[in-house]
């Protein structure tokens, strides 16, 4: 490989690794230090949320801001908060390495969902390896379903029902 393909090489694999930090740490907020708008989502936040809400289901969802398929998943977990909110919790946990990733996101959207930061031992807690990532939690608060994708708003819905009506 010659010179020039190596820096070809370099510059690209660089390229790669910032888009996918999620944002900057210049900022000072590599620590997981949650915003106003963001609270932080650790292990003992959500099982504080979770026993705060007994009684009604919860679905949650794992995403980041650069993560195209988190893009689509979040309008269906919307669909599902204006459908079924009233009688599930519908919540999502942002992995990025920063809040600002996500104060840089919603600067021009509307945040419908409760939008919180989360780190990585909420993630390998529910063995999450790609995103997005839906948690869904029965009324008890015990994790009932943890697996990737994209799901649609009728296929939320059928969970949501089950989970409402006490199914697993």
């Amino acid at each position: 490989m010659n010179m020039l393909q190596r820096f070809i090489v370099v510059l690209a694999m660089s390229f790669v690794l910032v888009a996918c930090s999620g944002g900057s740490q210049a900022d000072g907020e590599g620590s997981g230090a949650a915003q106003d708008g963001f609270p932080k989502m650790g292990l003992a936040e959500l099982d504080a949320y979770l026993a705060a809400n007994k009684g009604k289901p919860t679905a949650l969802m794992f995403w980041t801001t650069w993560c195209p398929s988190c893009k689509q998943a979040i309008p269906e977990m919307e669909k599902l908060a204006k459908s079924h909110g009233d009688s599930v919790n519908v919540i999502t946990v942002s992995l990025d390495e920063n809040v600002s990733a996500l104060e840089s996101y919603y600067a021009n959207k509307e945040k419908v969902l409760p939008v919180y930061h989360g780190n990585e031992a909420i993630a390998q807690r529910f063995g999450v390896q790609a995103i997005p990532t839906l948690v869904l939690f029965d009324t008890e608060g015990n994790s009932v379903f943890a697996k990737p994708g994209v799901y649609p708003h009728e296929m939320l819905t059928k969970m949501a029902e089950k989970m409402m009506a006490g199914q697993k």
